[in-house]
């Protein structure tokens, strides 16, 4: 029985970790490396979410993206 509740703890715990499926029109490669100014200009990715400015938002790997927020 704890081997069944450890495998179903684990498969849950691999299945939760998943990101789905990346648009390669929208997302590329992110830049770990990469230095932004903290300038608050918010956009809102492609990908939904609000980056700060859009050298942020590039830094990320997003390839696109509109001025303001994003909509909740």
């Amino acid at each position: 029985m704890k081997l069944i509740a450890t495998l179903l703890l684990v498969l849950a715990f691999a299945l939760s970790s998943c990101e789905g499926p990346v648009d390669p029109a929208c997302q590329g490669k992110p830049t770990p490396d990469c230095f932004c100014p903290a300038v608050y200009d918010p956009v809102c990715g492609c990908d939904e979410v609000t980056y700060g400015n859009s050298c942020e938002a590039g830094c990320a790997g997003v390839k696109s993206w509109t001025p303001g927020e994003c909509g909740n």
